[in-house]
């Protein structure tokens, strides 16, 4: 363990910061989750056929910040012709080097008689957190909001209503 410090002014080019030493200026202030005060906090919504619609929203996950400035269509794949499964809108922030990027995406689930929520990836490069869940069933010709269960605000995907206050010893 060491002791760092910054940011000072570099002469001739002798300081050089990177995107997590500038990240963890926000630890501790800001925690992981959707900012519920931006948008529409990244809503899902059936739209028509196989297509969602993720709403406008900014979050923060993993020290990394991901804005979406405009409605985003999804469209998922077809559903399979016997069994149900279920399907995840996921914020995925991938920092492998071949990556180095916040995305929204699908999680296709595995069909089953019995689906379960898809395995989310939490590694030290990927961590990917659910807006939502989708219920696929068999053969079905569209999505329905009914289907879809939002897990924007829930623990697991938190709201940020806030930066930390200050507070007094006093006051504990």
């Amino acid at each position: 363990m060491s002791v760092t410090s910054g940011f000072y002014n570099g002469l001739s080019h002798d300081r050089k910061y990177n995107a997590v030493q500038i990240s963890s200026l926000f630890d501790g202030i800001i925690n992981d989750g959707i900012f519920q005060s931006i948008g529409t906090y990244f809503t899902v919504t059936a739209s028509s056929g196989f297509t969602v619609k993720v709403g406008i929203g900014k979050a923060w996950f993993n020290s990394h910040w991901i804005q979406n400035d405009a409605i985003l269509p999804l469209t998922l794949s077809n559903p399979e012709a016997v069994l149900a499964r279920i399907d995840a809108v996921i914020i995925e922030v991938n920092t492998t080097d071949s990556v180095r990027d916040g995305s929204i995406k699908i999680l296709k689930g595995t069909p089953a008689s019995s689906p379960v929520n898809p395995k989310l990836t939490n590694d030290d490069y990927v961590h990917q957190h659910a807006l939502c869940y989708i219920y696929r069933k068999a053969n079905e010709t569209a999505i329905t909001q009914s289907g879809i269960t939002n897990m924007i605000g829930t623990a697991s995907c938190p709201f940020i209503t806030a930066i930390l206050k200050t507070a007094s010893i006093d006051s504990l």
